[in-house]
């Protein structure tokens, strides 16, 4: 087993589909302890965590001092896991969840209410990286470690950017439902409004723009409706234009964006962190794979256990109701309580 104890910083990512596990490692203190206030660096090359609010948290980029690629199958989950301690927040989402109702559509066409549950977990980060590469073949699965932020593990199924030179792919991924079947006007509506500001945003940048659905894609326990688009960028424009015009799309923030993202600082009640923002690898002139950092949770160390924050949300437009908004919460949360306590169907 790789020390991991010897290094300031470090990530492991899983790629959908992949049977192999790329780390990086960070070993000196070297760039601001791993935090910076944005993405600046135009050679940038690291490991990335964006927060939702930029105002809020610094980026954390974790720099490959050291880095290998090893099969899944060679690394082993050393024991259980159990979290325990939850605290339910439904009321208290009930009475959030009128404050964005409210403004739809007078003020907003779409906004994405989010919420956060705590619980104590007893049990090794690692086993639940591997735990989630196992169930989740599908998606992207991370965790990455600083002595700032703590633990962070995922399991996202949302491509912000992903490619490298002349060819990327970016996605809408929005609307949710519990098993496969038709889709309803509320999640297609959902889902157009999240396909049609990426294509604003990409076109003007690209050369070239091809488009592909939208069509149902499972993720976990979940179906969502995605459309693909694969461009090709102008000379003029970097990785990094894409990222800082994409990042948030309205499937976590809502429309108008700008507008949209004030109004969730100010009432959705809580700090988001890193929930929501990007995760993965940032190479600018290498390949890149940029994720919508979901199914996630954040946990920190309390000596004989962890403090842990899970997050889920969903949007909300004026045929949405409190009961079906936070029960997709709940079915959401699923998918990351399940590799932290693998005993429990939940």
């Amino acid at each position: 087993m790789i020390a991991f104890g010897k290094y300031v910083a470090y990530a492991l990512y899983r790629l959908p589909f992949r049977d192999e596990v790329h780390i990086v490692c960070q070993h000196s203190q070297k760039g601001a302890v791993c935090m910076a206030p944005e993405l600046v660096d135009e050679d940038c090359r690291a490991f990335v965590m964006l927060p939702f609010d930029g105002r809020a948290h610094p980026v954390v980029r974790v720099r490959p001092d050291d880095e290998m690629t090893i099969k899944t199958a060679m690394l082993k989950i050393a024991g259980g896991g159990r979290i325990s301690e939850v605290e339910e927040n439904e009321g208290t989402y009930r009475e959030v969840f009128e404050r964005f109702h409210c403004v739809i559509p007078s003020q907003f066409e779409k906004l994405v209410l989010s919420r956060s549950v705590s619980a104590r977990y007893d049990g090794c980060p690692m086993d639940a990286f591997l735990r989630a590469c196992d169930a989740y073949p599908r998606t992207m699965v991370y965790l990455c470690y600083t002595r700032e932020t703590g633990y962070w593990i995922g399991s996202t199924p949302e491509i912000l950017l992903a490619g490298s030179k002349s060819h990327y792919c970016t996605v809408a991924l929005a609307g949710t439902m519990l098993t496969d079947g038709d889709w309803s006007d509320k999640n297609r509506r959902e889902q157009s409004l999240v396909a049609d500001y990426v294509r604003d945003v990409i076109t003007p940048l690209s050369r070239v723009v091809e488009e592909a659905g939208p069509y149902t894609s499972r993720a976990g326990n979940l179906y969502h409706l995605k459309t693909e688009f694969h461009f090709s960028p102008k000379p003029s424009v970097t990785v990094i234009d894409f990222v800082n015009r994409l990042n948030p799309t309205p499937a976590v923030c809502g429309l108008p964006k700008d507008a949209a993202k004030a109004f969730i600082a100010e009432h959705e009640g809580y700090d988001r962190s890193y929930y929501s923002g990007v995760v993965g690898m940032l190479d600018v002139h290498g390949e890149t794979n940029l994720y919508v950092n979901l199914r996630c949770c954040h946990l920190h160390d309390q000596g004989d256990h962890y403090g842990c924050m899970l997050y889920a949300g969903g949007g909300i437009l004026p045929e949405s109701t409190p009961e079906t908004e936070f029960q997709e919460t709940e079915e959401k949360l699923k998918t990351i309580c399940s590799v932290l306590n693998p005993t429990s169907s939940n």
